[in-house]
């Protein structure tokens, strides 16, 4: 049977229009035009307005900075002891002296955002936090060191919530938890970038890896131009607003996630802090090569929060937390039990995996569960505990250095890592329990 065409009324320009035959329309078909990848598009975030975008795009940058605070200056440990002529112990002190000014100060700093504004804060932050922190290189003595330390804890007590907040505040629903994912993944991508290159500037001098702080001054100055500001109205006063946020840290769904950051970062510190000194004691491999190990972790953390979003969907994310601390426990225990250098690689990856589960699912717990006119508060509250997580960490991990080996930190950390795991367990209930229950919302017109 033969096909046949079908001649239709006059086109546009006055021709005849022929209609397709019947093959031609069996097997014809409309060619779409391909969307075209990007990185937002992989977490959900391809639709989103060039003006938010680009504010996103600081934020994240910001994050990056932030990363360089300790990931970065933690492979180039070691290279300080003989210069400065200090012993193994006083290497928590870094650490500390950059966190501990957080303890006192994220409260008041989330007041700040939340009453006064999230973009003046952020800039100055960015700013001061790249001067002091490029003044280090200068340092005289390891005194002198710590103090410039302590001053560049300051701007990044004022900065480190901000992140959360901003994408809190810039995204919703499911936005937001691929938003946090995204955080993540490229916070990842700074672990597995820095360290090596903290590392490698470290065998030049100790002093190289803290030059590179200069560069988060320009990004201040951009926070000033493009960042929008984004605080929620509120018309009561100071009194009440306190009010507000005490009764929102007691909701139950928001204290998982705050016992989940004070877990997390007390492993992750106590861990990652003294990691490559336990790697070049032990096994005699040089900073750069211990730098290079921390590549295994960004690449597991970057599979799983690449994923963030999907593993949500439908699941508890409280869970999904006790999942992943089961996971890194398993982790950090395995460490000092493996013989051969690039084999501890293999637990440093599912550590990753693990951290890129933990670290988005507890940034949306808070911000999904706290109104964006106490955001800056809940998160600066989280902060406080996390601070007090990372001090306490490197300063217990540091006194055990003075009378126990290097091993025996690993396993005092494994310890922990299954103690958290059971803390999780017993919070997990209650979560599912409650994962119905509305978080209780304030009135920001209410005196």
């Amino acid at each position: 049977m033969s096909e046949t065409s079908v001649r239709c009324g006059p086109g546009a320009n006055g021709t005849p229009v022929q209609k397709k035959s019947l093959t031609e329309q069996r097997y014809s078909f409309s060619v779409r035009p391909m969307r075209k990848f990007s990185l937002t598009s992989m977490f959900g975030l391809g639709d989103l307005a060039p003006e938010r975008r680009r504010a996103l795009s600081l934020v994240y940058a910001t994050s990056m900075a932030l990363v360089m605070g300790v990931n970065f200056i933690q492979p180039a440990l070691p290279a300080m002891t003989k210069p400065f002529g200090i012993p193994d112990a006083a290497l928590g002190l870094v650490m500390t002296m950059l966190t501990a000014p957080a303890i006192f100060l994220a409260p008041l700093f989330g007041v700040v955002a939340d009453l006064f504004g999230r973009r003046l804060l952020l800039a100055w932050g960015l700013i001061l936090y790249g001067i002091f922190g490029a003044a280090m290189a200068l340092a005289p003595t390891f005194t002198w060191l710590l103090v410039l330390r302590a001053m560049q804890g300051v701007a990044y007590s004022a900065v480190i919530p901000l992140t959360i907040v901003l994408i809190g505040d810039l995204l919703e629903g499911d936005h937001e938890i691929g938003g946090q994912g995204l955080k993540v993944f490229l916070d990842r991508v700074g672990y597995l970038i820095l360290p090596p290159l903290g590392g490698l500037l470290a065998t030049i001098a100790w002093y190289w890896p803290f030059t590179l702080y200069i560069l988060t001054v320009p990004l201040g100055i951009a926070a000033f131009f493009w960042m929008p500001e984004t605080k929620g109205e509120r018309r009561s006063g100071t009194r009440a607003y306190l009010g507000d946020i005490l009764r929102l840290t007691r909701h139950p769904r928001l204290l998982v996630a705050f016992s989940a950051g004070f877990l997390r970062f007390f492993l992750d510190y106590g861990f990652l802090t003294y990691f490559p000194l336990f790697l070049v004691r032990t096994h005699g491999i040089s900073t750069a090569t211990a730098g290079l190990l921390y590549t295994f972790f960004s690449a597991g953390a970057m599979i799983t929060s690449s994923q963030a979003g999907r593993l949500a969907a439908g699941r508890d994310k409280a869970h999904l937390l006790f999942v992943a601390f089961l996971i890194s426990g398993a982790a950090v225990i395995a460490v000092p039990l493996i013989p051969g250098v690039w084999l501890v690689g293999s637990a440093l990856f599912f550590y990753g995996l693990a951290n890129g589960v933990i670290s988005p699912m507890q940034k949306s717990l808070l911000t999904q569960n706290a109104p964006a006119e106490l955001r800056g508060g809940i998160v600066s509250f989280d902060r406080l505990i996390q601070q007090v997580s990372k001090t306490t960490s490197t300063s217990i991990v540091g006194i055990l250095l003075v009378s126990a080996s290097l091993p025996t930190i690993f396993w005092f950390l494994g310890v922990l890592s299954v103690i958290s795991v059971l803390l999780m367990a017993a919070l997990l209930p209650s979560a599912k329990q409650l994962a119905t229950k509305p978080v209780p919302r304030t009135n920001p017109t209410q005196p």
